[in-house]
């Protein structure tokens, strides 16, 4: 998690540490990309560390051969990613490294502790009649009451992610009473103290853009791009797992990154989605 400006080493990383010959100058890939992809490279591995000066641009111009025009492009892409910061006046850093945590409904939030700096407001709270899928995904009759949640999650209060989430009602009215509309989660509820464990999740995501609400609560434009995650939560029972939740979540796309990892030792390949977050300001 970023914290603030990046702390400055008294002098850059070496220039005449970048061979020119990391660059194919044969190569249908533009130059500038290919330089972007060698930066990237030293800072994920850890070769270059967070606050860390990067040379300057005629510095690595003049050691790769390239213009400093191929060198500009190379940093802007690495600054829209937020793996590097442009300080004007002072150059240009290593960013901080950004935070993995489990993508997914709200109870994969309460599934574990969390941290000071991240906070889940109910922003509305509401029995509904929802439509056939949910009740289907919930494993549910029509009889039953379902709850809707809806929440807005901010990272060291930065607005991430909202979120839709769909439950039971008779599985958690421990939830609907643990906080009023418009006030923040108590940090320390807990699925576990409530007798819930969290199986696996079915999650698929996609791209879309949000609509004057969630811009409103993100402050960012209407339209900017989203990503959009369905995901089924289950839990834990002597009979094998039952659908918990399910959710719809939008998160922001100019904050985020997602990694897909193959989870390991279960037969069906599944995959398990891991949401990498910078939330510097």
């Amino acid at each position: 998690m970023s914290t603030g400006s990046p702390r400055a080493r008294d002098a850059p990383v070496a220039a005449d540490t970048l061979d020119p010959g990391l660059l194919d100058r044969t190569s249908f890939v533009p130059l500038y990309y290919q330089l972007q992809e060698v930066l990237k490279e030293r800072i994920e591995s850890g070769v270059w560390n967070p606050g860390d000066a990067l040379p300057s641009e005629p510095d690595l111009a003049r050691s790769l051969g390239v213009s400093r025009a191929v060198v500009r492009r190379a940093l802007a892409i690495l600054e829209d990613d937020r793996q590097i910061d442009r300080i004007r006046g002072r150059g240009t850093f290593v960013a901080e490294p950004k935070l993995d945590f489990r993508a997914g409904g709200l109870s994969r939030m309460l599934a574990t502790p969390r941290d000071a700096f991240l906070e889940i407001k109910l922003l509305d709270r509401r029995v509904v009649r929802a439509e056939r899928s949910i009740r289907e995904r919930l494993a549910l009759d029509g009889s039953e009451e379902i709850l809707r949640l809806t929440t807005l999650m901010s990272l060291s209060g930065v607005p991430i992610a909202i979120s839709s989430s769909f439950f039971a009602r008779a599985d958690v009215g421990w939830l609907e009473e643990a906080v009023e509309v418009g006030e923040v989660l108590d940090s320390r509820i807990l699925l576990s103290d409530h007798g819930v464990e969290l199986a696996h999740s079915d999650v698929s995501i996609e791209t879309s853009q949000c609509g004057q609400f969630e811009a409103d609560c993100f402050g960012i434009p209407e339209r900017s791009a989203v990503f959009l995650v369905l995901s089924q939560e289950f839990r834990t029972t002597p009979g094998g797992p039952t659908p918990f939740e399910v959710a719809r979540v939008e998160y922001r796309g100019d904050r985020l990154q997602f990694r897909l990892d193959l989870s390991s030792g279960q037969e069906s390949g599944s995959l398990e989605a891991t949401m990498t977050v910078d939330s510097a300001g």
